[in-house]
């Protein structure tokens, strides 16, 4: 069935953010994602502050349905669940906006397609996730994905490279 789900991400734009700020206002999303406005702040990135974030537009049979974005860790700031992870480990984020699409297999997809491109860009030794333990569906897409948990940190784990090279 993966194979049916015609999937594609493409570079954000700022025609983009008034779509994305629609989703991140939906209940769906606000009940995992938080204050639609913090996610904004970094979108808009005024100041050059969050320039280290790479956003995308999730499209489905060529119609924008969500958002996701990568970025290197290292370069967040202290204070999270990931600030002993090693050089080279890249955090997820992603979301499906249309409440239609959900549980149909496209997050699955949407994550496939994303580590595959944080991969090819960035060379990452892992990638990370870090959903609200409640957000089952999550969960179980980045599960579906290799991810697996890590008891000491809270994150979900994508080993890309043995660390010991």
């Amino acid at each position: 069935m993966d194979e049916l789900i015609n999937v594609f991400l493409r570079k954000m734009s700022s025609n983009d953010i008034s779509l994305v700020e629609e989703w991140l206002n939906k209940e769906h999303i606000k009940k995992w994602f938080g204050d639609p406005q913090e996610w904004l702040d970094e979108i808009n990135n005024f100041n050059g502050q969050y320039s280290w974030i790479v956003h995308h537009i999730v499209e489905y049979n060529q119609v924008p349905i969500g958002f996701c974005q990568y970025y290197d860790v290292g370069k967040t700031g202290e204070g999270y669940a990931w600030d002993n992870e090693p050089l080279g480990t890249y955090g997820i984020d992603y979301l499906i906006g249309d409440e239609q699409l959900l549980g149909k297999g496209i997050g699955n997809k949407l994550v496939k397609e994303l580590n595959k491109r944080v991969i090819d860009n960035e060379k990452p030794v892992q990638l990370i996730a870090d959903p609200i333990k409640e957000n089952i569906a999550s969960i179980r897409v980045l599960v579906n994905n290799g991810y697996n948990f890590d008891k000491v940190t809270g994150l979900y784990k994508l080993i890309v490279k043995n660390q010991v090279e």
